[in-house]
This record gives structure tokens, C-alpha cells and sequence, in this order.
């Protein structure tokens, strides 16, 4: 991923003497909820959690210190291939523009008034106000929330606050804001890396998937559910699933309980469910590859 230019938040919050109480902007609605076009992936992150030492294993919890995460309380990430016909697959995460929202304890008049003299330039086109520094976009369009894209900042503040429509039903939504971190899209062009290795064709047979990153007992567990085309096409990626597991742990000397194994990927009709795996070796890897360059590259 980019690196993005948050050195001037981090100037903005650190200037910041008062906070205010935070509700969620969208309450009961998160704000992601108008995130997720077809292709789209959305990522978003529970900083409280995060903040108090959960996930630990694979976010460090170092770059959760400075003053922008201190008043964050989530995080949620727009991710969309800068080039759908690239080649690359999977596609790493430098390759997507990336645009998102900071949830947490922020006043609009104090965080746009030190952008106004951070050196951004002042941009206000179709009635819409923001600040940009090089690619990046940012503003405070309301209270509790900051704006950003490094792509078309217009387009976000209008599908995302003016005129919302949800894309995450309220069911999927209320999951992925109640896991540590997780993963969602629609009719996927492209593959985040994630630790499994989906054929193309395979995952052009993948319509909606949410993948859920949780702690339980202090292990990082994934779970989630995959929609195809198929009861065919689900079992099949089921089998993939467990086979690519199965080699894995052959490979590094783990233990393996197919038993266990067989009931954390299952099949209805044609979803796949993961319930409650536990990520190791490489997959846990990716995961922290995700979360590290994803959410702490904004920071």
C-alpha cells in the first residue's frame, strides 16, 4: 500500500487540546456499511480493541501510540484496483487507491482549521470542501470523523454522507464491527492475499465474502462466510480450503485434527462457513502482512 501522508494528522491531533464525547456518526449504522461496490474491498478495524493489546500477535501495538490513533476508535479502508487489468494475482495492496474514514474523538472546526494551516491546499469543487497534500485528500466533514482518498475524494464524501446507500447489510455489518479486523467484498476482480491460493477462475465464481479476524483465548481466529455462484462451486472451495490447510501444517511439523478441521469449513448450499479457525504459519503472516500495511500504514 502507499504510504499515506498522515504526517500532517498526526501535526493536526497533536494540536488538539480538548476532545469531544464520540458517538458514532451513523448510529446504529456504521459508516462502512456504504462502502463495498462490486470489486470494492472494505476493511475495517476496532482500534479500541486494538488499543488494549488484542491482536497483538500481529498488529504492533507501537504504531497504535501516536496522537491521531490515541483518539481513533475505528478504522474502516476502501480498497479498488488502480489498474483492473493488472496481471498480478493476487494483487498487493500497493496497487489499490486506498480511501477511508478515522472514527473517534475529533472536532471538525479544530481538525480543519490546522489543516488550513498545515501547508494543504484548500480545495472546494461541486459544494464540497477538503484539503489536499500531493494525492491525498482530507477533511472533517462532520464530528467524530475524517475523511480521506487518495483517489476521488468527491465521489466518496457523496456515496458514503450525502447520498448513503448501504452495500453491508445490517446482519454483515453488525459481524465485521464486532470482530477485531475483517475483510468484505462483492463480486471480487482481484484477490487481497489472505493466506489461501484462489484460483482465478475459482474466484470468479465468488460473489460476496466477509472474512472475520477475532481473539479467542488469546489465539487470532478467523471465521466468515463465502457466497458462489454454486452448491458445487462451494464445496469445491470448502475442499481447496482444507486440502491448502492440510499441506501447511504437513509442511511446518504442526498437528493436525482433520476432525476439528472438517467442522470449521462446512457448506450450505452455496456458502461457504468458516467458523473459528486458527491462523498459524503462513496465513497468520498474511494477516499481519494485511493489518500492518493496511491499517498501519496510515499511521
Amino acid at each position: 500500500m502507499k504510504k499515506i501522508a498522515f504526517v500532517l494528522l498526526v501535526i493536526i491531533v497533536m494540536l488538539v487540546g480538548t476532545s469531544c464525547v464520540h458517538h458514532y456518526p451513523y448510529e446504529p449504522e456504521y459508516w462502512f456499511q456504504a462502502l463495498g461496490e462490486d470489486g470494492e474491498y472494505v476493511l475495517t478495524a476496532d482500534v479500541t480493541r486494538l488499543q488494549n493489546g488484542e491482536g497483538k500477535e500481529i498488529v504492533d501495538p507501537s504504531i497504535l501510540s501516536n496522537p491521531v490513533a490515541s483518539k481513533a476508535s475505528r478504522i474502516s479502508l476502501s480498497l479498488i484496483a488502480e489498474d483492473p487489468d493488472e496481471d498480478t494475482y493476487p494483487l498487493p495492496l500497493s496497487s489499490f487507491v486506498v480511501s477511508g474514514a478515522i472514527e473517534g474523538k475529533y472536532s471538525p472546526f479544530i481538525i480543519n482549521n490546522s489543516l488550513k494551516f498545515s501547508g494543504s491546499v484548500k480545495v472546494k469543487e461541486n459544494g464540497i470542501t477538503r484539503y489536499k497534500s500531493g494525492a491525498m485528500s482530507i477533511y472533517a466533514p462532520m464530528k467524530n470523523l475524517i475523511l480521506f482518498s487518495e483517489g476521488d475524494y468527491d465521489y466518496l464524501y457523496e456515496r458514503t454522507i450525502e447520498n448513503r446507500w448501504k452495500y453491508i447489510d445490517d446482519e454483515t455489518a453488525s459481524a465485521m464491527a464486532s470482530s477485531l479486523f475483517s475483510v468484505y467484498v462483492f463480486s471480487p476482480e482481484t484477490l487481497v492475499d489472505i493466506g489461501f491460493e484462489i484460483p482465478q477462475t475459482v474466484l470468479s465464481e465468488m460473489t460476496r465474502t466477509c472474512i472475520l479476524f477475532d481473539e479467542k483465548d488469546g489465539v487470532l481466529v478467523m471465521s466468515g462466510r463465502i457466497e458462489t455462484t454454486g452448491d458445487g462451486t462451494a464445496r469445491a472451495l470448502s475442499t481447496l480450503f482444507k486440502n491448502q490447510i492440510v499441506q501447511e501444517k504437513r509442511r511446518n511439523g504442526e498437528k493436525l485434527d482433520t476432525k476439528a478441521l472438517a467442522g470449521m469449513f462446512t457448506t450450505k448450499e452455496r456458502i461457504v462457513i468458516i467458523d473459528g479457525y486458527p491462523l498459524s504459519g503462513d496465513m497468520k503472516e498474511k494477516a499481519k502482512s494485511l493489518m500492518t500495511e493496511g491499517i498501519g500504514g496510515l499511521f
